[in-house]
């Protein structure tokens, strides 16, 4: 999922990126770090937990490049996907399912374990998995204080290269 933001005025960051580049592009670095942890923690917060793995491999960076800062959020789990997504109808191996009918359901008979995952796998294989869209949350619901943090980095750029007088 890409998230763009659309700023209203950008002029101050053109105009720092030509009279003061090293300047602003510091500045664009350092704003698109904090937002980039922003949405970040909130994706986190987000994810549904069994064993947290999913939600502990979601990570950010920060990439300068000729064409611009660039912030990027994402998960190594392919699970985080299918989360995201949701799934079409397919088998999962029930072991992998184990673990969510102890910790989701509170069962920890192990014949039972077995056999309610069992279930759980059958109903996958015939309807796949609903979309919960953990990410989409995330970057809807940071949205406000990412525009609000670039905003305030163009004014800062623009105060920079002004000395202070705009």
């Amino acid at each position: 999922m890409n998230l763009n933001i659309s700023l209203g005025d950008l002029s101050a960051i053109e105009r720092g990126l030509r009279q003061e580049p090293d300047y602003t592009r510091q500045v664009l670095e350092a704003t698109m770090h904090q937002a980039t942890l922003l949405v970040q923690r909130e994706w986190q917060e987000n994810m549904p937990r069994v064993s947290g793995i999913t939600a502990r491999s979601i990570t950010s960076d920060v990439a300068s490049t000729p064409a611009g800062v660039l912030g990027i959020v994402g998960s190594s789990q392919p699970s985080a996907l299918f989360i995201e997504l949701g799934t079409q109808p397919h088998m999962p191996p029930i072991k992998a399912i184990e673990p969510w009918v102890k910790a989701v359901l509170g069962i920890r008979e192990p014949k039972e374990v077995k056999r309610v995952a069992f279930l759980v796998a059958k109903k996958i294989a015939r309807e796949g998995t609903a979309p919960q869209r953990p990410m989409e949350r995330a970057a809807l619901a940071t949205r406000g204080q990412v525009i609000a943090m670039f905003e305030g980095a163009a004014a800062q750029i623009l105060n920079f290269i002004t000395g202070g007088k705009a």
